[in-house]
């Protein structure tokens, strides 16, 4: 397939023990279970949609003193089983400190070894760093890193992160260790925080919790928080009966600007959630950019959205999502009044549902005109590879009750049972700019007991050669007896889509497809939702799942593809 498969590393800016300098140049990076990835430190580039934050994630550490026999102002060196607070300000290697200072002072480079098992309830880690260039013990951001040697590792306990402008880098968080950015109890604000190139590992056993999260509080917010490069994984039981609420990843209400991208969630009973937990707290939860990460084997849903704005996921690939008994299996969910909820050019596979639209809850809509699904690439959505006659999995979209619109824009639906479908209560749905193939059962279904058909638009989408329709009638339409019942798919076109090479997963289209050139230009669209995501965010999104750019004039490819 032309979209490229995102391969997350961790790549360390650092050769810490958890990595190792390969003799082409590479970091490689040995992972718990004694697996390992490599890859080259660059330039990070932000994904279609996401702009970039105060700083590049990627950028580069101080460096540890070249000797560090004596202690150095702003250079920490702690190690919890060996050191010793007792007239040791900053420690060293040979003679290091037992705890990290609390707060750490600006222009600190704290290097922290081994099992930090401080006996606190909870490891607290304040920071007062400042976004002014970095110089030892005067200036810049607080540095907490992992030793080079032997690797810092948080266990059976939970850090409290809270402060300004603290970048932790390279830890191991496992057996009950977990880290929040934040907390509860007042007079512990989070802005500016990096967090990356670090593991999060839970437990399987447990009922709940989360690996790594955000608190904020009305008077104690949390904001320009990233999450970069991490794995986070093996939290919660992948087949329970019952509802667990055991995360990768949970995003709560007072917490804005946040970018979590480059990161790997797997192996665990939901992977990421962005929740204000009520209308009312809907404006805390803002501008949360969730982009370029790997999402695999989770259950019940990869990423989540309720009551929150201003959501941009994109380029995202997630996969082998699990069904459960409480909530259907998707890769991508929203409901409760999202808004301003944008679904970019993501590679979604292997779920009974690749995206799930809930309810507004009278909310949303208002300004931002709702949820915009636009250039993704949804494939194999079933229940188990054959049609069932209405099956109710096995989706690639299904919209349920929302009253203001759904913009389905320019994806590329393959191998699935149902592309697009309304599950219940009334929808509106704008479904324009598509290609859906090899469906077997219904390219369209809208339940006969809404109004969802006649709140909702169908225009220049493509279908296969034999379309399959049924709007909100009970009745299987081709296209041309759909186009003669409901006076709607203007546009469409019932054929092949030739796609370069479907039997080797590349759904772009030939020269020869009807797909190509037969979209509608942005200002032809019921909305133009480039235009509108532009003047939101000032940010052109005007291309194709592989950031090509499209036509700026002439008329666009069907689908997600542009060549």
């Amino acid at each position: 397939m032309n979209k490229f498969f995102i391969k997350i590393t961790y790549i360390g800016l650092l050769c810490m023990s958890i990595a190792s300098c390969s003799s082409d140049g590479e970091l490689d990076t040995v992972l718990d279970d004694g697996s390992s990835t490599s890859g080259i430190t660059g330039d990070y580039v932000a994904a279609i949609g996401v702009p970039d934050a105060w700083i590049s994630p990627d950028m580069a550490s101080p460096e540890a003193p070249e000797t560090w026999e004596t202690e150095q102002i702003g250079y920490y060196f702690v190690e919890y089983a060996t050191g010793s607070d007792t007239d040791n300000t900053y420690g060293t290697p040979t003679a290091p400190r037992k705890t990290i200072p609390f707060p750490v002072p600006a222009g600190s480079y704290v290097v922290v070894s081994g099992n930090y098992n401080y006996i606190q309830n909870d490891i607290k880690l304040r920071g007062e760093g400042t976004g002014e260039t970095w110089v030892a013990g005067e200036s810049g951001p607080v540095w907490v890193v992992s030793d080079t040697e032997n690797r810092a590792e948080i266990t059976d306990k939970k850090m409290l992160l809270s402060g300004s402008y603290v970048y932790l880098d390279g830890f191991y968080f496992h057996s009950g260790g977990r880290i929040q950015l934040g907390s509860n109890q007042p007079g512990s604000p989070v802005d500016h925080i990096l967090i990356r190139n670090s593991e999060m590992k839970g437990e399987v056993d447990v009922a709940g919790g989360v690996l790594i999260n955000t608190v904020g509080l009305k008077d104690d917010p949390a904001s320009d928080i990233i999450i970069y490069n991490n794995k986070a994984h093996r939290i919660g039981p992948l087949d329970s009966d019952v509802d667990i609420d055991a995360r990768g990843c949970s995003i709560q209400s007072y917490t804005s600007n946040m970018w979590v991208v480059n990161n790997e969630f797997s192996n665990s009973s939901a992977g990421l959630q962005v929740e204000a937990g009520t209308l009312e707290n809907q404006p805390t939860a803002h501008h949360i950019y969730i982009a370029r990460n790997h999402i695999f084997d989770i259950a019940q849903a990869g990423i989540g959205i309720k009551y929150a704005l201003d959501i941009i996921i994109s380029e995202n690939v997630i996969h082998d999502i699990i069904d459960t008994p409480w909530s259907p299996a998707k890769g991508i969910g929203f409901q409760y009044a999202p808004d301003r909820v944008w679904i970019l050019y993501n590679e979604i596979y292997n779920a009974y549902t690749g995206i799930r639209g809930g309810s507004d809850n009278g909310g949303a809509g208002t300004n931002g005109k709702s949820v915009f699904i636009i250039g993704n690439f949804i494939h194999d959505a079933t229940i188990d590879g054959t049609a069932h006659n209405g099956a109710t999995s096995g989706l690639g979209i299904e919209i349920n009750n929302g009253a203001t619109p759904r913009y389905i824009i320019n994806n590329t639906i393959v191998n699935s049972d149902i592309a697009v479908a309304n599950g219940y209560y009334n929808s509106t749905m704008i479904i324009e700019n598509n290609v859906f193939s090899n469906t077997r059962d219904f390219d369209v279904m809208l339940e006969d007991s809404y109004q969802t058909g006649t709140l909702s638009t169908l225009r220049n989408n493509h279908f296969d050669a034999e379309a399959k329709i049924t709007w909100s009638n009970g009745v299987t339409h081709d296209l041309a007896s759909f186009q003669a019942a409901f006076d709607k798919g203007e546009g469409c076109i019932s054929a092949d889509p030739l796609f370069v090479a479907a039997n080797g997963d590349d759904f772009s289209l030939q020269a020869a497809s009807t797909a190509v050139a037969a979209g509608l230009t942005p200002s032809a669209l019921t909305l133009d939702v480039y235009d509108h995501f532009e003047t939101l965010y000032g940010l052109n999104i005007k291309v194709d799942i592989n950031q090509v750019a499209r036509p700026t004039t002439s008329a666009w490819n069907m689908g997600a593809y542009t060549n």
